[in-house]
């Protein structure tokens, strides 16, 4: 398990500085998932990234043509957490999405209290309104019974293989999806969802 040093004195910026300890990489098993969308909403990839022992031994990418960030970072994660499950041993899973991330060890309890919607009964209707809720539920019922996957947050852009892989991932299935869309193979599949209403999909 990576060894995170706490926040160190501000810097003469007056911003707290991370330090990674990459040597916690080299053991174990450890999965990166991330996500990626340009613009937002737009064309969007995910990438994952598993790593035994320092090395890795599986990936796999995807996208969607009309999407947003915050979806291909949710299902990069749900990706990753199904390649930890495969794995059957206890595993990392490293996600640079902090809304990822703490939605899936903090919030997603109480929305899945709430009849997976956000906020008290009190709450303004418009505002109980739970984005992604399809990912969010898919990722609860891929945890359940999964106590040996942990669910970490690592600073993206930080040096960190893994990570930075793991986004070289998810370029390459925005890549692959505008590919697809502008050779028009599976056009229908691949049309947002503004051109299918004007084609009348």
């Amino acid at each position: 398990m990576a060894k995170w040093r706490n926040f160190r004195k501000p810097s003469s910026a007056g911003k707290p500085k991370y330090e990674i300890d990459h040597a916690a990489f080299v053991t174990g098993l450890h999965v990166f998932a991330d996500g990626a969308c340009e613009p937002n909403p737009g064309p969007g990839g995910w990438g994952v990234a598993v790593y035994r022992d320092g090395h890795e031994v599986a990936s796999d990418h995807g996208g969607d043509a009309d999407t947003t960030n915050n979806r291909m970072e949710l299902t990069g994660l749900l990706k990753g957490i199904e390649a930890a499950k495969a794995l059957l041993a206890p595993a990392t899973l490293w996600c640079d999405s902090q809304y990822a991330v703490k939605g899936t060890n903090e919030w997603r309890h109480g929305w899945k209290k709430n009849g997976w919607q956000r906020g008290g009964a009190n709450a303004d209707p418009k505002n109980r309104i739970l984005l992604n809720v399809d990912l969010w539920q898919a990722i609860d019922a891929a945890l359940s019974g999964a106590d040996q996957i942990i669910v970490k947050w690592v600073k993206g852009h930080a040096g960190v293989v893994g990570n930075e892989r793991a986004d070289e991932l998810s370029n390459l299935g925005i890549a692959a999806v505008i590919r697809s869309y502008t050779q028009g193979e599976e056009t229908g599949g691949y049309l947002t969802a503004q051109y299918q209403r004007i084609m009348g999909g």
